[in-house]
């Protein structure tokens, strides 16, 4: 069995005073949470003087309008019209007229034109094809023969004739004969006979000469081979196509017009036409050309109207040409034709009109006038105004992204504006 100790308690002796550790540290506690609380407001304080005294003794900065500047641009002078503007169109090279060469007699092909060949020239006269002319020279050989031998007969015919005139007149009751019976004694209508035989062997001797001369092909006037299919020695039937001719003194240009075009252009016959061929020829090259006539009929592939102008010597061979661009058949060129002139326009280019066919306009006192014009000819590169824009004004061609009436403007020669032209302007910018 555990034995239980008995715990001692000490004791306090009589007239020791306790200590008041309690109520001591309730005061240093609120003297703690003070400090706690004014300090941080001692030091704002603090910070909140010294932060007025440096703003409060800070140089001031004098506040000044800067100027608006004006906006940069350029501009073209919107110049008279003294003449109609230039109208643009496209056409295709064409020969006037095609000879498809056949001949008319049948045979051997015994001389060839060695520029009888696709792409060559040749001259108004010279040979093209010779055909073996043996059979057609027996032909007019026989001919002439058969002249010579009826003349023989008309001869003796004639002797006849007048040796019955002889015998009529011994004859008696001559007095008594009809005409019919007089003309039978003389022979008469043997002798017509014969004539109606001579004409009849005339004829066989020009037609036999005829088929002799068309042995012989000859080109009928200064001619391009647009095409040919002849060789030596091939046997050609009568009216066989054995080439293509077409003329090289004049070529056609069939130029396409829009219908709306049509009343700006004198096409009478004879307005000179301005002919170029972008890409293809030199630049500057050019050939010149005038009107021919306009179609009755519009163009089936692009339905405008069909203006047909002429090119006078279109493989440049003349001096007048020389070292101008030839032209090729079937060539797209094209055509700057003079449009009528409208009194009281202005021409400008076709970038400086903007939507609604309005311009920018500087006015005197450099500022912006959005102006709505009247076009009266809107071309491809330049347009024709007839209202709304007076010769010499100034318009302005640079593309602005924003703009208003009245804004103001300045050239690329021009100096910044000056206070005082800012201040005209309305307004500061910070």
């Amino acid at each position: 069995m555990t034995r239980i100790e008995p715990i001692e308690i000490p004791t306090q002796p009589a007239g020791t005073r306790i200590p008041l550790a309690p109520r001591v540290s309730l005061w240093r506690r609120i003297l703690a949470a003070v400090l706690k609380t004014v300090v941080p407001l001692v030091l704002l304080a603090a910070a909140g003087w010294v932060a007025y005294q440096i703003i409060d003794t800070a140089p001031v900065a004098d506040r000044r309008d800067r100027p608006r500047l004006a906006r940069l641009v350029e501009v073209v002078e919107a110049a008279p019209a003294a003449e109609g503007p230039m109208l643009d169109v496209w056409g295709d090279v064409a020969a006037p007229r095609v000879l498809n060469l056949r001949p008319e007699v049948s045979g051997l092909v015994i001389d060839l034109n060695p520029d009888l060949i696709t792409g060559g020239e040749v001259a108004a006269g010279e040979l093209l094809v010779g055909i073996d002319d043996r059979t057609a020279r027996q032909a007019v050989a026989g001919a002439e023969a058969a002249i010579r031998q009826i003349d023989a007969r008309i001869a003796i015919e004639r002797g006849q004739g007048a040796r019955a005139a002889l015998d009529l007149g011994r004859l008696p009751g001559r007095a008594s004969l009809t005409d019919e019976q007089r003309a039978l004694i003389l022979r008469e209508p043997q002798m017509a006979e014969l004539r109606a035989e001579r004409e009849a062997a005339e004829a066989a001797l020009e037609r036999a000469a005829l088929d002799l001369a068309r042995t012989r092909i000859t080109a009928p006037f200064d001619a391009l081979v647009d095409s040919a299919d002849v060789a030596q020695g091939s046997y050609l039937t009568a009216g066989t196509e054995i080439a293509t001719l077409v003329p090289v003194d004049r070529f056609e240009v069939r130029l396409a017009v829009p219908l709306s075009a049509l009343a700006w252009l004198d096409l009478a016959e004879g307005a000179e036409v301005r002919f170029t061929q972008p890409g293809v020829w030199p630049e500057g090259a050019f050939r010149t050309g005038r009107v021919l006539r306009v179609s009755p009929r519009l163009n089936p592939a692009a339905r405008m109207a069909e203006v047909i102008a002429e090119v006078g010597d279109p493989m440049a061979r003349t001096p007048e040409n020389e070292g101008k661009p030839p032209l090729l058949l079937g060539s797209f060129l094209r055509a700057s034709m003079q449009a009528r002139a409208v009194p009281g326009a202005v021409t400008l280019p076709r970038a400086a009109v903007r939507d609604g066919d309005t311009v920018w306009v500087m006015t005197p006192d450099d500022r912006l006038d959005i102006r709505p014009v009247v076009i009266a000819w809107r071309g491809a590169r330049e347009v024709l105004i007839s209202d709304g824009l007076a010769p010499g004004e100034r318009v302005v061609t640079t593309v602005l992204a924003s703009v208003s009436n009245g804004m103001a403007l300045r050239l690329p020669a021009s100096e910044a504006p000056s206070t005082a032209d800012a201040s005209r302007s309305g307004g500061t910018t910070r």
